[in-house]
């Protein structure tokens, strides 16, 4: 989705008043023909919701492509091609709401291109809920919406780019590749049953352990990892 034109930016502090349910007249018509971008968060807590492999969700949910700007790994969720609708949604709403993506959290907000901004991306005639009386601010919008997490865990994504990398500037293939491992943590869990793996990494058996019952530090180690490859190939690229 766009940023809604001439919608000015907001802060955390700004008021917000916004509210969603079932006896809006456009409940779940956010969740049709939109494009959806996940985080590696997002694809974690989407398949462990689904109880389904990393692999499984990834090839039966979702494009994955590197970007013709940058090289950079896109995964973006498939609409469902008869109705365009989100593969998730209902009658009744989301199956999958409290592990929904970041971006349907942060809906009808997105963050802006000003640092710590944020724009509306719907405006009133499209998105009723933005006429209800329910009042707050942006932060409390966030806040409640669980979006915080997902930030934190993105923000850790991000720093696994290599020091000296600008954004946006083009990045060599075989680095956009090796950022698909966090999208993709059963085939890095495969590469924790190699014993040489675990030595050359430093990986212990106290971190062993903890990734095997926490996916969540499972990704935090895949990113470590990720973060040490890409510094390596960069000083070879």
């Amino acid at each position: 989705m766009q940023p809604t034109q001439g919608a000015p930016n907001l802060t955390e502090n700004s008021p917000f008043n916004f509210a969603c349910h079932d006896a809006l007249p456009c409940f779940t018509q956010c969740c049709k023909d939109v494009n959806i971008y996940l985080t590696p968060y997002d694809t974690l807590r989407l398949r462990q919701a689904l109880r389904i492999g990393s692999s499984e969700f990834l090839g039966k949910y979702t494009r994955s492509f590197l970007s013709k700007v940058g090289n950079i790994p896109v995964v973006q969720l498939l609409m469902d091609p008869q109705t365009l609708c989100c593969p998730f949604v209902a009658e009744e709403g989301c199956r999958v709401y409290e592990n929904r993506p970041w971006a349907c959290r942060m809906f009808p907000l997105d963050l802006s291109s000003t640092n710590a901004q944020f724009r509306l991306i719907a405006g009133k005639e499209r998105c009723k809920g933005l006429s209800e009386r329910s009042r707050g601010t942006v932060r409390d919008w966030l806040q409640c919406q669980g979006v915080l997490e997902y930030a934190e865990m993105d923000t850790e994504f991000q720093s696994v780019v290599p020091q000296g990398f600008k954004p946006g500037a083009p990045m060599n293939e075989g680095l956009g590749r090796v950022l698909f491992i966090a999208y993709d943590l059963d085939r890095f869990a495969e590469l924790l049953k190699d014993g040489r793996f675990l030595i050359f990494h430093e990986v212990d058996d106290e971190m062993v352990s903890l990734v095997r019952k926490d996916m969540k530090e499972l990704l935090r180690l895949a990113f470590r990892y990720i973060r040490a490859q890409m510094d390596e190939l960069y000083q070879i690229v």
